[in-house]
């Protein structure tokens, strides 16, 4: 058998190494089977376990196992591997520091070397790179699905956890920052946070309460970067309200309680169009 076989477990193997090195007697689990437990006997990777913690011996028929050193760098090299695939160079990640309660985004710019740790690019020290160790790293919070309808003159503003503090209606970014920062909750979390997240709504979002929208994590700025960040926004065509208004389409959005407190497009005869029906009428759309 070559060494290479030896380095490379078969995926039940793996399972009981990595199962073995969070254990902390180092103990294969009881549901292995005699011919797994036989290969990996033969490799030296465990060994049997005579005496039992107290130091009495343990019954010829009863068999237990635990990791040898060899078995431990084994599992070691099994976690690192998949740890590799699950953080792969290029990847992003989240970091903390030891000691520390903010988390950093890095990117993965390395393999790992002998000692476990790997090069990465701290988003928080402006693109440095450092070198952290593998298991260190967590993968980055899932983002949620793209929401329905149309885009709206409405903005949500959140904090750096992801937490709704207001909303504001404005034609764009610029001037929904600047209404932000005129709200007492945003002032907090940019005294706390040194920053607050912008991201334009869409129609089938307005029907929730405000405070129960959440977003994602703020990237933390570049240094003399300006501390208040766009994540997601990502919107470069005006909004449906907006291009109603500019051509000078006859009545204006207005917050509908007939239809939930969704937006409409009410004309000056007081009929209602939804927003898509509004620019199709107006726009051309």
């Amino acid at each position: 058998m070559t060494s290479a076989a030896l380095d490379a477990p078969a995926t039940d193997q793996a399972r009981l190494l990595l199962a073995a090195l969070d254990d902390p007697q180092r103990r294969i689990p009881s549901d292995a089977n005699t011919r797994t437990l036989s290969i990996m006997r033969r490799r030296q990777w465990i060994r049997p376990v005579l005496r039992d913690r107290s130091g009495s011996s343990i019954p010829s028929n009863v068999r237990h196992w635990t990791l040898t050193h060899h078995g431990v760098n084994a599992a070691q090299r099994v976690r690192t591997a998949h740890l590799t695939q699950k953080h792969p160079v290029g990847a992003a990640a989240v970091f903390t520091p030891a000691g520390a309660t903010e988390r950093d985004v890095v990117v993965v710019n390395s393999g790992p070397d002998e000692k476990g740790t790997v090069e990465v690019l701290s988003m928080k020290q402006g693109g440095k790179p450092i070198r952290v160790l593998l298991t260190a790293l967590e993968e980055l919070p899932e983002l949620p699905p793209e929401p329905d309808g149309e885009i709206t003159d409405w903005w949500t503003i959140t904090d750096a956890q992801g937490s709704e503090l207001t909303r504001v209606q404005a034609e764009d970014d610029p001037r929904a920052r600047k209404a932000a920062e005129r709200h007492p909750a945003v002032v907090a979390a940019v005294r706390r946070d040194k920053g607050f997240v912008v991201r334009r709504l869409y129609t089938s979002e307005l029907s929730t309460p405000m405070g129960e929208l959440h977003g994602v994590p703020r990237i933390p700025p570049a240094p003399d970067e300006r501390p208040a960040i766009t994540v997601r926004t990502g919107f470069t065509r005006k909004s449906i309200a907006t291009r109603l208004r500019e051509s000078g389409a006859p009545g204006a959005m207005v917050t509908s309680e007939a239809v939930g407190g969704n937006l409409r497009w009410r004309l000056p005869d007081g009929e209602e169009l939804t927003p898509g029906e509004a620019a199709k009428r107006f726009l051309d759309d």
